[in-house]
């Protein structure tokens, strides 16, 4: 259709004589996070408040989909929550079996000045604060949160949660002045193989409309950038979206290793001068720990590897007691939004809205955005609400949605933090501890504000410019990485996330401008996909005299973080939802 063009339809295999069952709904989430079923549970909230004031509604048909097997598989996060939004929404969450794993008692932030050697802060930044706050597991919290809503029940609404379909590409059609206009998606065929062919068992994928449709993917889901390049949802922000890539590991300790409530964020080492990350090490109970590190994505390294930052992490003197004597149990990775205000695209559109960290819904002064999403999710509730109680779902009534949230204390929240990425985006360096002081006192603002920040993908160097010589491979700087004792692999680790593919379907990472510049990009940074991955999905074989033909991609070892999406630097790499069910398993992460 007009306006669309030809790039993004070429992305989907076209099977243009299979007839499709069509599912009609009134509204529509995409993606089982947080943020959308913390906003279906506001959904029916309001609209049960005006069944009791009396007012008249139709048979609503509400449908979330989420591409995980089931929901809270895909759901990966640190995570200390700040309840507040929890609380709005759901007052006797506690009342209700909210799963927590305690809440904060004691907290400690350090930096890490070398392999050995860290020093404490003697007082702890305000925006860092986090006694009294909810320590969790983000992949529990969401199966618990779905599992309410399928108790509830609302006369006259039908509300249906839909694991193992994965939203496949966005369906359009044009509104009265021609504008393209989101009337639902078309979720993935099943049983497909390699070529594309439908196979013995093959499932053809539906056609889901919606008078509005809710894009919580999270970050740099696939359908959120579609919609971005075809509506210039981003013409209007200040900078680009912008990512950390985060990596984590649970693991089962002697009781005694940590003590209940207690969290540690650090930064430092072992990430070098100049580059930004930061660490976490959180008590789940008496006997379990999270432990993880993330990088950001906006590095000039070509080299930058968040999977071994974290295993040297471990290797720390002030770290690695927590873990002495323990089991590694689960594995995970994923990128982080982290641009904030200034990074946020156009949140409402015709016939649709964006939520949680496929809208940047993230502060990340507080290194927090759950809180924020949810109450993004609930802005966009009570807009739905409205839309439906007056049969009206025009843009100008969906737009309703970003007014509320930008003038909610999520909205304010964002906007104190709004230059944190850009002060820091160089390094804690003095000059960025000193501005981050003048933020404290001027409610976010800073010489120069607003700050700019480039695309990650641009700020990759070459290995010449950043190592200071030619043909400079991984092998020739990277850490020793001991695979023993607290240390593994990334195929180690990939294993302990749990995440299976079937393996003769397509691949769905896709090179879209041909494996001639994978090849251009080893030679002159070293090809970074190979070392950025969490789950050494890429790789590249020299021959005997160093030369490469290819990048072997290993699919079925992704664990869906989307990195590559976004930091190739010849954005090279588009990432699309594999069959529903398929990825990583997350139950603890």
């Amino acid at each position: 259709m007009n306006g669309l063009g030809t790039n993004w339809s070429s992305r989907h295999p076209k099977r243009e004589a299979i007839e499709r069952e069509v599912l009609d709904f009134d509204v529509l989430y995409i993606g089982g996070g947080p943020s959308n079923l913390i906003s279906l549970w506001h959904l029916l909230n309001q609209l049960e408040e005006a069944k009791k004031k009396g007012k008249t509604l139709p048979p609503i048909t509400i449908g979330l989909i989420e591409k995980g097997d089931q929901i809270g598989d895909h759901i990966f996060s640190g995570a200390v929550l700040d309840p507040k939004a929890l609380e709005e929404a759901m007052p006797d969450y506690l009342e209700r079996g909210f799963p927590t794993e305690g809440c904060v008692q004691r907290e400690e932030v350090w930096l890490l000045t070398s392999e050995r050697q860290g020093v404490q802060a003697p007082i702890i930044p305000p925006f860092l604060h986090n006694i009294g706050h909810h320590i969790i597991s983000l992949s529990k919290v969401c199966r618990w949160l779905a599992s309410e809503i399928e108790k509830r029940s609302v006369e006259g609404i039908d509300v249906m949660i839909l694991p193992g379909f994965s939203a496949m590409k966005i369906l359009w059609e044009q509104d009265g002045s021609g504008t393209p206009r989101v009337k639902g998606v078309q979720t993935a065929d099943k049983g497909v193989d390699r070529e594309g062919n439908p196979k013995s068992n093959f499932e053809p994928g539906n056609f889901l409309h919606a008078k509005i449709t809710i894009f919580g993917e999270g970050p740099r889901g696939h359908l959120s950038r579609e919609l971005e390049e075809v509506l210039h949802l981003q013409s209007t922000s200040v900078n680009p979206q912008v990512y950390e890539m985060g990596v984590k590991e649970i693991w089962e300790v002697p009781e005694g290793n940590i003590e209940e409530g207690f969290v540690l964020h650090s930064t430092g080492w072992p990430l070098p001068q100049g580059e930004i990350g930061g660490s976490w090490v959180y008590a789940l109970g008496k006997n379990k720990v999270s432990i993880g590190y993330v990088v950001s994505l906006d590095s000039h390294d070509p080299f930058i590897d968040g999977h071994a930052v974290l295993q040297l992490f471990k290797t720390h003197p002030k770290i690695a007691p927590f873990l002495h004597g323990g089991k590694m149990l689960q594995y995970g990775g994923k990128a982080l939004a982290i641009g904030g205000w200034y990074s946020m695209p156009q949140l409402a559109f015709p016939g649709g809205m964006l939520v949680g960290d496929a809208a940047q819904m993230v502060n990340a002064a507080r290194l927090k955005g759950i809180h924020l999403a949810m109450k993004g999710g609930m802005s966009a509730a009570e807009t739905i609400a409205d839309c439906l109680l007056a049969n009206d779902f025009s843009f100008p009534q969906l737009e309703k949605y970003s007014e509320r949230f930008m003038e909610s204390w999520a909205g304010v929240e964002l906007y104190t933090s709004r230059n944190f990425h850009g002060i820091v985006q160089h390094g804690l360096t003095p000059s960025a501890f000193t501005k981050l002081n003048v933020a404290l006192l001027t409610n976010g603002w800073v010489p120069g504000d607003p700050l700019r920040v480039n695309k990650d993908a641009a700020q990759t160097e070459t290995t010449e410019k950043y190592y200071g010589k030619k043909g400079v491979k991984y092998s020739d700087v990277q850490d020793l990485i001991k695979t023993e004792g607290q240390q593994f692999s990334k195929l180690d680790n990939v294993y302990a996330s749990g995440t299976q593919h079937d393996e003769h379907q397509p691949c769905h990472l896709k090179i879209v401008k041909g494996n001639e510049i994978c090849v251009e990009c080893y030679e002159e940074k070293g090809a970074p996909c190979t070392v950025f991955c969490p789950a050494q999905v890429y790789e590249m074989h020299p021959d005997a005299l160093g030369h490469v033909k290819q990048v072997d991609i290993a699919f079925s070892n992704c664990v869906h973080c989307k990195t590559c999406d976004i930091k190739c630097p010849e954005e090279n790499v588009i990432w699309t939802p594999p069959e529903g069910g398929g990825g990583p398993k997350y139950t603890l992460c």
